[in-house]
């Protein structure tokens, strides 16, 4: 006979808030996605309004001191926006209509509300950008991003597993690769309060895989090579449907030979003719190696988020912000909600209307501070690189920018993924200022990218008949200094996506 018994326990849990999920989800916006995003607000929220060039010119010197600038107590907690208006948390986080106000509660929330208005302005730049850095007015297209959540909403899925698949998206890389493991995806996901198992994130990943561009959301090459022959299944007649099986068997259990081109080995493994297998090799050169890249030929502008000059003492450090809209709350709508003659509902919707857009505001503001912020751990850390050039970045991780900072390494890598920066030697992606160190001969340590920089170098001077070993490259960088382990070298040279030096001869030669 089984008992049964009844107990208790606490656990603590993390749970964002919608205002610290409206952060997180606007920190990791580049510029031109912040500025359709904002539009996007001042569409919904008819309380917003922007605000025109001459009001500008007339209130930003006066704004500039106005607005406190807003820090999180502790990592991935925004401030508590309303709570100095006298709200608590029960009410900031409650659903419009879920608590219940007498009339004078009612009135009192009002009066104050405006008297905050008054006091308050419309976000206003953290700093104009230097109007010498050239225009830089790109024409908006929907962020390939965006097409694949379109998409997504086109195939039966239910709102978990819309929210799963936003968060595979928003980690996959500027080629449509998965890179990271699903514990990133299913952190990402705990911090908005959902739970997922690994096999609910791949029966999402697999419905990704049905989107255009083919090929989008696999975790290396071999399977995005795999998901866009299997696209191709309905696309082929019955003559080369052979061919695409052929292909298919080639990089399913033969794709280390495949990429090797030991073609004779694997005419002799498959029992296959030289016809057979040129035909399949050219089925599988039609495919697309990065389905993202490839596919956003057509939006090549690059808007920097930020501009770092150098006035030959000192580096200034200025937020790209000239193209985004200022905002603030409607003195029309203001002026409805103090009028008393209006129905309470009226002034029940445009009061949660007004909330929302503060919350906007502060979240932006917020945002502004967090990047610059960080931003300006990133220059100081690397100071040479930007006063001098590339041939002078440092070792530097994530982990280095978020202890500088006060900040979480997942706050540091939302500010860095997607973001650029434009210098006097050019425009950088962020993230390419972040590298692991190699130490020299002399012991001091250098940015692995400069390592990196020397092999493309060293290879691309190479004579065409007799390619550079991967020893001889250790020679090479060791007469300049740079003590790296054969082994290293071939990481890197891998990594650069540089074949070995036997298959450079031969693409040489047949040139």
């Amino acid at each position: 006979m089984s008992t049964q018994s009844l107990s208790q326990r606490q656990i603590q849990t993390l749970r964002l808030s919608p205002q610290q999920i409206l952060y997180t989800k606007l920190l990791q916006l580049p510029v031109l996605q912040l500025e359709q995003r904002i539009k996007q607000e001042l569409e919904e929220n008819p309380v917003l309004e922007e605000v025109t060039d001459e009001e500008k010119n007339e209130e930003l010197q006066e704004q500039s001191d106005d607005l406190p600038t807003p820090e999180p107590p502790t990592e991935l907690t925004p401030i508590e926006l309303l709570r100095e208006s006298g709200n608590d948390d029960e009410e900031l986080q409650a659903l419009p209509g879920e608590k219940e106000h007498d009339d004078t509660d009612f009135e009192s929330e009002i009066e104050e509300m405006l008297r905050e208005q008054d006091e308050e302005g419309y976000n206003t730049l953290s700093s104009a950008p230097d109007e010498s850095h050239g225009e830089l007015q790109p024409i908006f297209e929907e962020s390939w991003r965006d097409d694949l959540l379109t998409q997504l909403r086109l195939l039966k899925i239910d709102e978990k597993e819309y929210a799963i698949a936003e968060e595979i998206i928003g980690n996959l890389d500027e080629d449509g690769y998965l890179r990271c493991s699903f514990d990133i995806i299913r952190e990402g996901l705990l911090m908005q309060g959902i739970e997922a198992s690994e096999k609910e994130i791949e029966t999402v990943l697999e419905k990704i895989w049905q989107l255009e561009p083919a090929g989008v959301g696999a975790r290396n090459l071999q399977e995005c090579l795999l998901i866009q022959l299997h696209a191709l299944a309905d696309e082929l007649d019955d003559e080369h449907e052979e061919d695409r099986q052929l292909a298919q068997k080639i990089l399913v259990h033969h794709f280390n030979e495949f990429s090797m081109m030991h073609y004779q080995k694997l005419m002799q493994v498959l029992g296959i003719s030289q016809a057979q297998l040129r035909r399949a090799v050219q089925l599988i050169q039609r495919l697309n190696p990065k389905p993202i890249r490839s596919s956003s030929e057509s939006a090549k502008y690059i808007v920097p988020d930020f501009i770092v000059t150098f006035n030959g003492e000192e580096l200034v450090v200025t937020a790209n912000e000239r193209n985004i809209p200022q905002i603030r709350i409607s003195r029309r709508y203001k002026e409805i909600l103090e009028d008393k003659r209006q129905e309470r509902s009226t002034r029940e919707f445009i009061r949660q209307k007004i909330e929302a857009a503060k919350g906007f505001m502060s979240a932006i503001e917020m945002r502004r501070h967090t990047m610059q912020k960080i931003m300006n751990a990133i220059v100081r850390r690397q100071y040479e690189f930007f006063a001098v050039g590339p041939e002078k970045l440092k070792p530097m991780i994530l982990k280095d920018i978020a202890e500088d900072a006060g900040v979480d390494i997942s706050t540091v890598s939302r500010v860095v993924n997607g973001k650029y920066v434009q210098t006097d030697k050019g425009i950088w992606e962020l993230k390419y200022l972040f590298s692991t160190a190699v130490e020299t001969e002399s012991g001091d340590e250098i940015s692995n990218r400069v390592i990196k920089q020397f092999i493309k170098d060293f290879i691309e001077k190479e004579e065409s008949g007799k390619p550079l070993s991967d020893d001889k490259l250790a020679e090479l960088l060791a007469q300049h200094g740079y003590k790296v382990a054969r082994r290293t070298v071939t990481k890197y040279r891998e990594q650069l996506n540089i074949p070995v030096a036997r298959l450079r001869k031969k693409i040489q030669a047949t040139d």
